[in-house]
């Protein structure tokens, strides 16, 4: 059985695997913090692939770096990432594969 819940942790994960989420430190020591401030995910669509059943879902999500730096609320738009990935899981919950946008 498709478990959406399961699905949406592991992408969640692949997001933070990928796109380098949490605290990071620059060369110069200045910290900065990557979080997802916007989330969207598709219904499931049922699919075949490569003569199997797999689930299509759409992700579209924006990543916002947070630096030690103040700036004004309209420069937030520098500081946000903007992207839609495209998942395919097979029906034990697998990513078989992933294609990102930006």
């Amino acid at each position: 059985m498709f478990d959406i819940k399961k699905i949406k942790e592991i992408i969640d994960e692949e997001i933070a695997k990928s796109r380098k989420m949490g605290e990071h430190a620059g060369g110069s020591g200045h910290l900065a913090f990557r979080s997802i401030i916007k989330f969207e995910l598709s219904e499931p669509k049922e699919i075949q692939h490569k003569g199997n059943l797999a689930y299509e879902l759409t992700c579209k999500y924006d990543i916002y770096t947070e630096t030690e730096f103040l700036h004004p609320p309209e420069e937030d738009e520098v500081y946000t990432e903007h992207y839609t990935d495209k998942f395919l899981f097979d029906k034990d919950s697998n990513i078989i594969e992933l294609s990102n946008d930006k």
